[in-house]
């Protein structure tokens, strides 16, 4: 079960987003690579939680920052994740986007202040 969803803002990359150098509202955004994380239950693999985000930023100078540290905000949002996954997914149901997303952004943003908010693009369970 896999899907995509998209908002307003989502459709301009990060070069189309600090191009226009905050004027009009504008958001950058700096996109990270699918998360994979297993879905456990007792001792069993159950499945596998996949899940895209992009990162909005406070501003340029935050998502240059968010650029040159993604390999530890990517390692937060697998934990994150890989948390969710343990206590609130089933492949065999809908994942609950709105407590992901919230158990991300918290995380994400605890590590890095200058993230604004955290967007999930893409998300599904599938079982093993």
């Amino acid at each position: 079960m896999m899907a995509a969803l998209s908002g307003a803002g989502l459709l301009a990359g990060p070069a189309e987003a600090s191009e226009s150098g905050g004027k009009g509202g504008s958001a950058t955004l700096v996109p990270m690579d699918e998360i994979a994380v297993p879905i456990i239950d007792g001792a069993r693999m159950e499945g596998i939680l996949r899940f895209t985000l992009v990162l909005r930023a406070h501003d340029p100078a935050a998502a240059a920052r968010l650029g040159t540290s993604i390999a530890k905000l990517r390692s937060v949002a697998m934990v994150a994740g890989m948390d969710f996954a343990r206590l609130r997914v089933s492949p065999f149901s809908a994942v609950d986007v709105n407590h992901l997303v919230s158990a991300l952004d918290k995380a994400l943003k605890a590590a890095d202040p200058g993230i604004s908010q955290a967007l999930i693009i893409r998300v599904g369970a599938a079982a093993q």
